[in-house]
C-alpha cells in the first residue's frame, strides 16, 4: 500500500509539472529529446496561444508532437470546409510554428466547394439550421492571404479521393466544419485511406457538435456514430477530460470539440507515444 501511495504522490508531481505555465518553451533542449517533447507540449501550446489564440492549437500541437514521437518528417494538417479563411490562415501560422519547433515539414490543405453549403438533403443536414449556398468563398481574397495552404476546391466527395491518390503526407490533424452530414460523411472518405496516408491516431476538431438543434442524431454527431459502426477498427472517439492537463487559465476555455482517430490495426499504434513518460525514471 506504501508503494502504491507514493507511486500516486510522484504522479500527482508529475503531473503538476505538466500543467505549470512558463511564457516560453525551453530553448536549451532540443525538440528531438523525450523528456522535452513530453514537458513542453504545455509551455509550447501557451507560447503559441499566446500569438495565435484559436481552438486549433492543442490539438496541432499535439499532433506535431506524436508525428516527432513516430519518426515522420513530413505530416499534413487539412481544414474540411474554409469558408472566408480566417481559420486557414490561422491553421498556417500555427503550423509554421510547429515545423520550426519541432524541425517537421507539415504541409496544409483547405477542402471546400468554393461556393457555400451544397443543400441539405434530408433532416440529418438539419435544413432547419443550414441552406445552400451559406459561407461562400471569396477565393481570390483568399488565395491572397494564404502563404503555405493549399485551397482544393469542389465537392468534397470528388476532391477527397483525388487527393489521396497523390499521395500526400501522412494525416496528423483534420477539422470538420461541414455543418452537414451529408458534406462530413464524404470528408470521412479520408480516414478509409491506407494506413500509410495516415498517423496511428489522428487529432480532430468538429466545429458542429454544440447547441442549436444539434444531437447525436444529426449532423457531425450522427456522421461519427455511422462512421464507426462501419469500422471495427477505426473509430472517432472524444477526448475526454483536457482541462485537467492544461495550465489553470487555460481549463474553463477549453473546447469541448476534440476528437481523435484511432486506427487500433495501424503497424504504428502500439508504438509509445511518450505522454505518460514511461521511460523516464520515477524519483524522489
Amino acid at each position: 500500500m506504501l508503494g502504491i501511495k507514493r507511486l500516486l504522490r510522484k504522479s500527482l508531481r508529475k503531473l503538476i509539472k505538466w500543467s505549470e505555465e512558463p511564457q516560453q518553451p525551453p530553448s536549451d533542449i532540443g525538440p528531438c529529446d523525450a523528456t522535452e517533447i513530453l514537458y513542453t507540449s504545455n509551455p509550447l501550446f501557451v507560447s503559441i496561444m499566446n500569438e495565435q489564440w484559436h481552438q486549433y492549437v492543442w490539438p496541432s500541437v499535439q499532433a506535431a508532437k506524436l508525428a516527432k514521437r513516430l519518426g515522420y518528417d513530413r505530416v499534413s494538417f487539412i481544414e474540411f470546409g474554409v469558408a472566408g479563411g480566417n481559420s486557414l490562415v490561422k491553421l498556417e501560422a500555427i503550423a509554421r510554428r510547429l515545423e520550426d519547433y519541432f524541425k517537421l515539414n507539415i504541409d496544409v490543405y483547405g477542402f471546400d466547394a468554393g461556393t457555400g453549403l451544397t443543400h441539405p438533403l434530408d433532416y440529418r443536414d438539419m435544413p432547419n439550421l443550414w441552406s445552400g449556398g451559406y459561407f461562400p468563398m471569396d477565393v481570390e481574397k483568399l488565395q491572397h492571404r494564404l502563404t503555405k495552404a493549399q485551397l482544393i476546391l469542389g465537392p468534397v466527395g470528388e476532391t477527397v479521393p483525388s487527393f489521396l491518390k497523390k499521395s500526400p503526407a501522412p494525416v496528423a490533424f483534420a477539422s470538420f466544419d461541414m455543418d452537414l452530414y451529408s458534406s462530413t460523411m464524404h470528408a470521412f472518405t479520408l480516414f478509409d485511406a491506407e494506413q500509410s496516408l495516415l498517423l496511428p491516431r489522428v487529432h480532430c476538431y468538429f466545429d458542429d457538435i454544440l447547441g442549436y438543434s444539434i444531437c447525436d442524431f444529426n449532423g457531425e454527431l450522427l456522421a461519427i456514430t455511422d462512421f464507426n459502426a462501419a469500422h471495427p477498427l477505426r473509430k472517432v472517439a472524444a477526448i475526454r477530460g483536457i482541462r485537467y492537463f492544461v495550465p489553470a487559465r487555460f481549463a474553463n476555455i477549453m473546447w469541448e470539440n476534440y476528437y481523435m482517430l484511432h486506427i487500433f490495426d495501424h503497424s504504428l499504434y502500439a508504438c509509445n507515444d511518450g505522454n505518460m513518460g514511461a521511460e523516464m525514471p520515477l524519483t524522489d
